[in-house]
């Protein structure tokens, strides 16, 4: 079994750097709250198509979705983090960039 999650991405193919986390990009968190900086260490996912496409109206746009498959008992490790779908996964950005199944443009969704 895997779980299925959408990560909005700026390159197709996706790329290394479109996993990375606010952390490993060196962009500081000012929020003093552990579970902001905890979130600030994972990457944001969505649990439907839809709902990253949602977010590419956001302030950080981009360009394509990616759909990952996290094989059970992955290293990877993922939680809800926020509302409407929103989730965030931890851990190597090469294995989450292995995960990657297919990559779409946004207007492909239109």
């Amino acid at each position: 079994m895997s779980h299925t999650f959408f990560r909005v991405t700026q390159t197709r193919p996706a790329s290394r750097r479109d996993f990375l986390s606010y952390v490993e990009l060196g962009i500081s968190v000012a929020d003093s709250d552990p579970k902001v900086r905890c979130m600030a260490e994972g990457i944001s996912v969505n649990a439907t198509r839809a709902q990253a496409r949602h977010r590419t109206r956001d302030p950080f746009p981009g360009l394509y979705i990616a759909e990952l498959s996290i094989p059970e008992g992955s290293s990877i490790t993922f939680a809800k983090t926020g509302p409407r779908g929103h989730q965030t996964l931890w851990g190597d950005p090469d294995e989450l960039l292995a995960c990657v199944v297919s990559i779409v443009h946004v207007d492909e969704l239109e």
